[in-house]
């Protein structure tokens, strides 16, 4: 963590440091936006560079219908999800923890893409504000000179050194992802890069002016 003095020497607002993010990550039962849906959610809160783990919110959906191939991906099997609630009796905690937060995620135009129709489905309205770590990395090495970066979430665990935990389950995912964003954080900051700038660049491909 920064020093207050470091952040005045380098003359930055506070705006990213204050902000409030949730991190999120969805597994689903396949890649069709209006045929899958989702099974598990993982929504872990911070404030800037601050990760608030203990506040997490993490379930397992029951789906209208299921997918048997999807199992090699995620693990999660029919009989997982028998007791677990309907999206529409989870969705006022889900728009709770989403709601006025800025998303982040990994690909997290997927996830986004399903939580919109999902919400839609069910005649509700929420505003998805979000950044990807991907796009924010990808920024962060061409300003380093790296030219046309190709990034898995694999390669962003490797170069931040971050243990792996088992992958595709949606909470060990979002924490990973939290703790990969907070390093993206501690170098944005050194860019002078302010919180308006990382909502830009955490959505498009075209902002390394």
């Amino acid at each position: 963590m920064y020093k207050k003095n470091d952040r005045l020497e380098r003359n930055i607002e506070s705006d990213i440091e204050k902000a409030e993010f949730s991190v999120i990550d969805l597994e689903t039962t396949g890649l069709d936006v209006k045929r899958d849906d989702i099974i598990s959610i993982a929504i872990i809160p911070m404030t800037g560079l601050k990760i608030h783990f203990k506040k997490y919110y993490y379930t397992l959906i029951r789906p209208s219908k299921f997918s048997e191939k999807s199992i090699k991906i995620h693990g999660i099997c029919p009989g997982d999800l028998n007791q677990a609630p309907r999206f529409e009796e989870i969705y006022e905690k889900i728009m709770e923890m989403l709601n006025n937060k800025i998303i982040v995620g990994f690909n997290v135009d997927f996830d986004i893409a399903f939580l919109r129709e999902k919400f839609k489905k069910i005649e509700k309205k929420i505003d998805l504000n979000y950044v990807d770590i991907k796009k924010i990395e990808s920024w962060i090495l061409i300003r380093r000179g790296t030219p046309k970066p190709i990034i898995e979430l694999s390669d962003l665990i490797s170069r931040y050194g971050i243990e792996e935990g088992a992958q595709h389950n949606a909470l060990v995912d979002a924490y990973t992802i939290a703790r990969i964003f907070q390093n993206q954080l501690k170098t944005l900051l050194t860019f002078n890069i302010k919180l308006n700038d990382l909502l830009k660049l955490g959505r498009k491909n075209d902002f390394f002016n």
